[in-house]
């Protein structure tokens, strides 16, 4: 069937519509990729000058860092391929982790690079200050591109230089930040780069590749890989020559995921179910798909829109029945299997885990602002586009904006992945609206209106957060959001105090959730529980004491072998518990009732936190690392 437009329209780099013509020298693709291989060395350089302070003092950004290099230095020492678990935590039993071995590779591979040259802890810190930046660095491509043979290399450089003005892309990328979230904005990117290849076969490996390794990095990207294989079904729908693209995205998304799995979990572990991971009952419907879509479409043939688009919505829907008959408990999703007092006490204390509406004023600004501005552009972007190509391309990007925008709405983390997608829709707008400004006669109204173009930047949208806020909330003054972010910034423990702590014979500490897994990364000491949810038994032993009367108390930490208890008032976990149970033993405790059974290992440092012997412990030494 003959096409108005061919794959062949989109190979060139094209400015877009309405803009100055591009300079020939940034045409040449080798030029614009020079240009960008400059532009993520400055915001490395930049970002590892900011840096140099938490590098140095080995200061993470969140406990999943720290506990992420726990675990590539257990894989270094030896622990199994195959085994995730941190024996440290909750022993004997261990802590069970729904991690994926993905992402502790790039670690790894730079630790043993350059520990025969460093040694031990001066390549980890190496690792960890640098592959978050050449994670920037795989998004910064990424995004090109995807953007650059729709919008041309002036306009797609122009999306990359606002990735790194993005806050809530880049905090995930900043020196230090190890965890997988970086890696799910980096499989966004090239999701992206796939949905508009101009070629549909490679587009559709690309497509693939970049899913099923999202899928093994978090069950996170399920709701984007519906969203992705909608759009491209779509597309299918409009234009025949597209179905390239669609079967090979789901013939990899289903095959490479289950590859991966067997991989990385090996023949016993890939027939387990559960529900916050890649397993058998999220891939038994992927594997539906692509022989229901061959079927159908060896059936249906494909001379009609509709006969092109009805195999992948009977697919999908048989993939939906099939999850819907199997799921069982997963179908209310993975964390609804926690007990009610986890689910209130830890769960709905994670706020990136949080919708919309359960966030504070100034954090939904953050999320809705540059979405919104992103929509807006993509909108004008695909009605204004007089070739029906490359409004195809427009209408897609505005398709996965939407999508994404909707997941963030319901998780609060997810924010970052639709503020990627925006960056298309605000670089398109601001390549509009500059030649007619820069075409005006009067210098002086050039440069207002073109730092005003500032406004459609993610850092000129952030400036708007301030005054917005005054207009909603007319009576708050300014001090009280400074107190606020100061609060919310205040240290509620000293990291070099814990690593004091290494002094101590190895032993169990009873501590909180968050604060346990600084304690594994600088002391040989084991924990009963960290904020990973597998770990329910550990998590729910630290609640119950922490809320349960001191004597009650006394019996689940001695149950537990620990032969210190480690508190600390000012977090905000802990003033969770005593709100919630003013005669609990955190809240005691923060009054400054020791009970009888606790006695004082040291003062208290600066925050207030303070190590107790427990009495009576018969705890054994915890499992070497």
């Amino acid at each position: 069937m003959n096409s108005p437009f061919s794959p062949a329209d989109l190979s060139p780099a094209r400015p877009i519509d309405g803009m100055a013509p591009a300079r020939p020298w940034l045409d040449r693709k080798h030029n614009a990729l020079l240009l960008l291989g400059l532009l993520w060395l400055g915001y490395a350089a930049f970002w590892l000058f900011l840096s140099s302070g938490a590098i140095a003092t080995m200061d993470f950004r969140d406990p999943d860092d720290a506990l992420r290099l726990v675990q590539v230095r257990d894989f270094l020492a030896g622990q199994g391929w195959l085994d995730v678990s941190q024996h440290r935590i909750n022993p004997p039993l261990g802590g069970p982790m729904h991690w994926s071995r993905i992402v502790d590779l790039p670690l790894a591979a730079v630790i043993l690079l350059l520990r025969p040259l460093t040694g031990q802890a001066a390549a980890e810190l190496t690792a960890c200050a640098l592959v978050p930046l050449l994670t920037l660095g795989v998004i910064a491509l990424g995004l090109f591109s995807a953007l650059r043979r729709v919008m041309g290399n002036g306009a797609a450089l122009l999306a990359v230089t606002m990735l790194g003005m993005s806050f809530p892309i880049i905090v995930q990328l900043t020196p230090m930040r190890i965890d997988h979230h970086g890696w799910q904005i980096a499989m966004a990117a090239w999701l992206l780069a796939g949905l508009l290849h101009p070629d549909p076969r490679k587009g559709g490996w690309i497509m693939g590749a970049a899913i099923a390794l999202w899928l093994h990095i978090s069950s996170e990207g399920l709701p984007y890989a519906a969203i992705a294989g909608g759009i491209v079904a779509l597309r299918h729908a409009a234009r025949a020559d597209e179905w390239p693209r669609l079967i090979r995205y789901v013939s990899l998304l289903a095959g490479g995921s289950a590859l991966l799995l067997l991989a990385t979990h090996g023949w016993r572990g890939s027939l387990v179910s559960y529900c916050d991971a890649m397993s058998p009952v999220y891939l038994a419907p992927l594997l539906l798909l692509p022989p229901m879509m061959l079927l159908g479409r060896r059936l249906l043939g494909d001379g009609t829109a509709w006969r092109r688009v009805a195999p992948a919505m009977i697919a999908g829907a048989g993939a939906a029945g099939l999850f819907a008959a199997t799921g069982g408990i997963c179908l209310a999703g993975p964390f609804r299997t926690l007990s009610p007092t986890v689910y209130t006490l830890w769960y709905q204390g994670v706020l990136e885990g949080l919708p919309l509406w359960d966030q504070k004023l100034p954090l939904v600004l953050v999320i809705l602002l540059p979405s919104l501005a992103g929509i807006t552009g993509l909108a004008l972007a695909a009605f204004t586009e007089r070739d029906s190509g490359r409004r195809l391309q427009w209408l897609s990007l505005l398709g996965m904006m939407l999508g994404s925008f909707a997941v963030s709405l319901l998780v609060m983390r997810a924010m970052s992945v639709a503020h990627l997608m925006a960056l298309a829709g605000m670089a398109w707008m601001i390549a509009r609206l500059y030649p007619p400004i820069a075409a005006r006669p009067n210098m002086l109204s050039r440069v207002v209106l073109t730092s005003s173009l500032v406004l459609l930047t993610p850092a000129g949208l952030a400036l708007l957060t301030d005054p917005l806020l005054t207009l909603a909330r007319p009576n708050a003054a300014a001090g009280p959001m400074e107190n606020e972010n100061e609060r919310e910034h205040q240290a509620a423990y000293s990291k070099q105090e814990i690593g004091k702590l290494a002094a101590l014979p190895p032993a169990i500490l009873f501590a909180p959730l968050d604060v346990g897994p600084e304690i594994l990364v600088r002391t040989p000491h084991a924990v009963i529980g960290t904020g990973h949810h597998r770990n329910v038994v550990g998590i729910g032993k630290v609640i119950d004491a922490f809320i349960a009367p001191p004597d009650q108390a006394r019996r689940i930490v001695l149950g537990t072998g620990a032969a210190y208890l480690l508190f600390a008032p000012k977090l905000g976990e802990i003033k969770r518990y005593a709100k919630y149970a003013p005669d609990g033993l955190a809240a005691r405790l923060s009054r400054g009732e020791i009970p009888s059974w606790l006695s004082p290992a040291g003062p208290a440092d600066a925050n207030g936190m303070r190590l107790f012997r427990v009495a009576g412990s018969t705890a054994k030494a915890p499992p070497r690392r």
